[in-house]
């Protein structure tokens, strides 16, 4: 007996030893090529680098197939695409047991915005770089979960502005947003002499005019009526050292200054954000303007929960934006020029306002779309749109004979021709439903004499509309 259970013990050993240890995670550095951030911008990283690269943090039991959460966790000012993943950021054993994707990229000294440039705009374009180029290359690399709850965005110091600002202008991908000691409430008078005094860059540079509109338009608590439906979580030192952390004394003097200033701006935030009635967690603590803090941050805003379940999309909503085009809820616009003023958007069931000024399309999901001038007051663009195509192979049949008859549905909208998904097929019948790619399949077996049938097709908002077939 004690030798059958030695066996035994060894068989399962064995096996334990054949399976390997339990995927762990795997931290990969990529490259993430733009258009609209130039190479050899301001960035900090490693010597040598010359292009835009972000660290990518896989958790355990990744393994191509399962999807999982994501989140994009954004530098401060000064530091580069690896500065969480190094020690002083310790990402790696903060997030260990988080079941997310953690993105890590480039934002050199760009404040996650569309530089201002004198009015003239153009590059950097460091929004534009996240929100339409970052964004969908991370998810046709990664396999990452749909839905907005499933999406959380968050940072540090300039990161800390960025994960409040992106996540404001593209409201239906994140659900929530959290600030580490961010530069979140920033259109005091003081600001703009001090700016490039910290940073090196100046403040006139990327927002313009302190009181102007585009300020207004990069300035999280202006924007927070467009993160009423996002969760929020925010927190911020008290500009003194906590005992028993270790700062440098560069570090306690000046992160002490900093963080004063920023206790300040999340104040302002925090009240905004309560006015319009967004949910959002306020957390002042003691500490300066330094990574052990921020290592600290991370930790409680990962306890405090970073995928929640949100409201996908709200009933009602309303979006503030200077940008020339983007997507408010589901809802993409595009402006003939760039917007010189404030935007505001408004949404209520099936009405869309707008106020401000300027012509810009309006376009769905379903590339439902309509041009106006603002400001206006319209319907929102149907839920599905355009003129029925269908083509049927074959078109002639035999009497008395199965046929495989292939029926493929699409609407065309525009310069568009776009597959449409259960649409009714019925002839002689029989009834089929489009898949997702247009098509359906019936075999069918025409009796009685030759003639003509009719394949008719209907899909819901589109109407219906018929095919003849010669019947041999």
């Amino acid at each position: 007996m004690k030798l059958r259970a030695a066996c035994v013990v060894a068989a399962l050993l064995s096996c334990l030893a054949a399976a390997g240890p339990a995927a762990a995670q795997t931290l990969r550095t990529i490259d993430t090529p733009s258009a609209n951030v130039a190479a050899g911008e301001r960035f900090n990283g490693p010597a040598g680098v010359k292009h835009m690269r972000a660290n990518v943090l896989l958790p355990d039991g990744y393994d191509g197939r399962k999807r999982f959460p994501v989140l994009y966790l954004l530098h401060g000012a000064g530091d580069w695409w690896g500065a969480w993943a190094q020690p002083k950021g310790d990402v790696q054993a903060i997030t260990r047991g988080l079941p997310a994707i953690v993105v890590m990229p480039e934002a050199g000294t760009g404040f996650y915005s569309d530089w201002w440039n004198g009015g003239a705009r153009g590059k950097p374009r460091w929004e534009t770089f996240y929100l339409d180029e970052l964004i969908p290359q991370i998810e046709r690399t990664f396999k990452v979960r749909p839905g907005r709850s499933w999406h959380a965005i968050a940072g540090l110091s300039m990161g800390g502005f960025g994960a409040m600002y992106l996540a404001s202008q593209d409201p239906g991908y994140f659900g929530s947003a959290a600030s580490f000691s961010g530069f979140i409430a920033h259109q005091q008078a003081e600001i703009p002499p001090a700016l490039p005094l910290i940073t090196g860059v100046r403040y006139e540079d990327i927002f313009g005019p302190v009181d102007g509109y585009y300020a207004t338009g990069h300035n999280p608590q202006r924007l927070v009526g467009n993160l009423r439906s996002t969760r929020l979580y925010v927190t911020v030192g008290s500009g003194l050292p906590a005992p028993g952390v270790q700062s440098t004394p560069t570090a306690v003097v000046a992160g002490g200054l900093a963080e004063l200033e920023l206790r300040k701006q999340a104040d302002e935030f925090v009240a905004a954000a309560r006015a319009v009635g967004a949910r959002i967690t306020y957390r002042p603590l003691e500490g300066v303007h330094d990574w052990p803090y921020w290592r600290r941050h991370l930790r409680e805003g990962i306890a405090w929960g970073l995928f929640a379940q949100v409201p996908d999309p709200p009933p009602r909503w309303d979006y503030r934006t200077v940008a020339q085009h983007g997507n408010a809820w589901g809802l993409g616009y595009a402006f003939d020029k760039p917007p010189t003023r404030v935007i505001d958007f408004s949404s209520d069931g099936d009405t869309l306002r707008a106020a401000g000024g300027g012509t810009v399309t309006i376009r769905n999901a379903a590339e439902c779309e309509f041009t106006a001038k603002l400001p206006f007051t319209r319907a929102v663009p149907a839920a599905i749109c355009g003129r029925l195509r269908v083509k049927v192979a074959p078109r002639t049949l035999r009497l008395g004979r199965v046929a495989r008859v292939r029926v493929r549905v699409s609407r065309v909208v525009g310069r568009h021709t776009l597959p449409v998904r259960r649409a009714r097929v019925a002839v002689g019948g029989k009834v089929a439903r489009t898949k997702a790619s247009g098509l359906a399949v019936l075999r069918y077996r025409p009796r009685g004499v030759p003639g003509v049938i009719k394949l008719r097709v209907s899909v819901r908002g589109l109407g219906k509309t018929s095919v003849r077939l010669r019947v041999r």
